[in-house]
């Protein structure tokens, strides 16, 4: 882990969902994002409107703390999480949810700013 991540759940959650409520905020026509093109590292990851959707959906969850019924059953681990250890399952978890938090930080404040580009308005510093 990165010095500048955040290492705190609590921090991690509040990080990404303060970005997530700015996009929100600041794309106020989503549809202008539909068939624009999400590029990271050169890779086309879909258009900018399935991740401004995906984003949201991600933030409503976490701070409600409701599972979207579609995933509410799905355990990755099925019969391993009886036998596994719990603090190793803990800690696995824990950090791929900072990790995955890290990254949708990061993909709310390019979808910010990326909006910004098309509709012409530059953030100030």
């Amino acid at each position: 882990m990165q010095a500048s991540q955040i290492r705190s759940l609590t921090g991690a959650m509040v990080t990404y969902c303060a970005a997530a409520r700015n996009m929100e905020q600041e794309v106020m026509f989503p549809s202008l994002l539909r068939d624009v093109p999400m590029e990271q590292n050169g890779a086309e990851l879909g258009d900018l409107y399935d991740h401004y959707i995906r984003l949201k959906a991600i933030r409503i969850s976490l701070e409600s703390g409701l599972v979207p019924l579609s995933t509410q059953h799905k355990h990755p681990e099925g019969a391993a999480m009886g036998t596994a250890d719990n603090e190793t399952l803990f800690y696995h978890h824990f950090s791929g949810l900072l990790c995955i938090l890290g990254q949708l930080t990061s993909e709310s404040n390019a979808l910010t700013n990326r909006y910004s580009d098309i509709i012409g308005t530059a953030r100030g510093a």
